[in-house]
This record gives C-alpha cells, structure tokens and sequence, in this order.
C-alpha cells in the first residue's frame, strides 16, 4: 500500500538547507530538499529511494519536517492517527482563506492586493492551494524560507 503521508518543511528544516551546517547526509537533504507539503511519502520515495525510510526517519524525529496531512489520491484511507495537526484544530477552507489574505496583505503589503483578493475569492480548497503555494514563494522571496513555512502553519491551523 502507498504510503501517503504528507509532510512540510519546518522553520528548523528550512533553516538547515539555507546553513548547510552538515548535520544531515546527503540522502537526508536530498530528501529534505524535495519535500513540499504536496508531494506525499510514496512519490518522494519514487524520487529519492536511496534510504528512502531512513532518511525519512531521520528528517521527522530530528524535527526538520513535519505531518501536514494526508494525500487525497487515498480518499478511501482513513487519516493517519499520528498527523501533526489534529484533525479538531485544522482550519476549514473558509478560515483559511480569510486567514492567508489577511497574511499576504500583512507580510507583502499593497503589491499583493491581487492575489490577497484572489484568496478570498477561493471557494474550494482546489481553487486556494496554488494562490497559498505562490504566496508562500513571494514570502520566501521578501522574508526567507522560514517566514514561508511560518505562513503555511499558522494558515493550516486554528
């Protein structure tokens, strides 16, 4: 069975690729650097199978990545009892719309009216994924890799 667990970068994970401080093998960064929030553990593994488990294994306990959720290609399977955010403090599309607008408007100021506008205007969580996905590189652009994945939790949780 496909193991479709999704994981994110932490802020210690993010800080870790931009230091370079060594403490991960390669195969770890490798891994580290794939993952995205998107892609789940089964098309990660597809990518880096070298010590796939392991470095996984590594990445998790060490804190410089964390569950964010589970991938929808396994609607049928039941949510992963272990996932970081429990499933009571996730925040629905509604408060996460109104959540990432306020941010973009917040961290990118009145350039980023537009996609603030957009967000707000996203009904389904499939219509607000890739404007989230574009705030989340405009942030990284302005504010560093850490403010990003800062942004990506508190949007995701309540």
């Amino acid at each position: 069975m496909a193991d479709l667990r999704i994981f994110g970068k932490t802020p210690k994970g993010t800080e870790e690729l931009a230091s370079r401080s060594g403490a991960l093998s390669m195969a770890q960064r490798r891994l580290l650097i794939l993952v995205d929030g998107v892609r789940d553990a089964a098309q990660l593994a597809a990518i880096v199978p070298s010590a796939f488990d392991e470095s996984l294994t590594v990445l998790e306990e060490g804190g410089y990545i964390v569950l964010v959720g589970q991938s929808a290609r396994g609607a049928d399977a039941a949510p992963t009892p272990s996932m970081s955010i429990p499933v009571s403090e996730m925040t629905t599309v509604h408060e996460a719309r109104q959540r990432a607008a306020q941010e973009v408007k917040d961290l990118l100021g009145p350039s980023a009216q537009a996609l603030a506008q957009a967000m707000e205007a996203a009904d389904r969580g499939d219509e607000l994924r890739p404007l989230v996905r574009e705030a989340e590189r405009l942030i990284a652009s302005a504010h560093g890799e850490a403010e990003a994945q800062a942004f990506i939790i508190r949007i995701r949780r309540r």
